[in-house]
């Protein structure tokens, strides 16, 4: 089901099918995609931030084409900074020296919640499950269920009928 969003450029209310801006202002972020390509075809290598000035583009929105990959799919290269450590890097959002103490944090946070002797999905550092499913011990399928009738025996305990002169609204 489509949502109904604000245009973080013009502010107004549009109907998000694809993308992160209306329609009119998509059109005008593509002419000024097409504009920095076209500098960044005459000189490769350009920071962001120069290509932005030259152009007159907003360094925001040349940073979201390039985080995207617009600019590496089509072989352009364009150098920007990392989100945490702004050092120069030319694909993704993060640098790989972050992207590895990333890891390595998540790593040793998960060794110390081990430790606690909870069950928990192997998640490789990509994200994403490495198995579908781990299956659920079965005192908390039954502790869930409880908790669950608990909450839906309390919502119609509060439900009341709003009597206004007679009528039942």
């Amino acid at each position: 089901m489509p949502e109904v969003k604000s245009c973080p450029d013009c502010g107004k209310l549009y109907v998000k099918f694809a993308g992160a801006v209306c329609p009119a202002c998509r059109a005008i972020r593509q002419e000024q995609l097409n504009a920095a390509i076209g500098l960044v075809k005459s000189r490769p290598g350009l920071a962001l931030r120069e290509v932005g000035r030259l152009c007159g583009v907003s360094e925001k929105v040349l940073l979201d084409f390039a985080e995207e990959g617009t600019f590496r799919r089509l072989d352009l290269s364009v150098s920007y900074p990392c989100r945490f450590c702004s050092a120069p890097i030319d694909n993704g959002t993060i640098c790989s020296r972050c992207s590895e103490e990333l890891t390595r944090h998540i790593l040793d946070l998960r060794g110390k919640l081990e430790q606690d002797n909870t069950e928990w999905r192997p998640v490789q550092t990509s994200g994403r499950y490495a198995s579908a499913h781990v299956p659920v011990r079965e005192n908390d399928a039954t502790s869930r269920k409880e908790s669950l009738l608990d909450i839906l025996s309390q919502q119609s305990k509060k439900r009341k009928s709003h009597r206004h002169y007679g009528v039942i609204r």
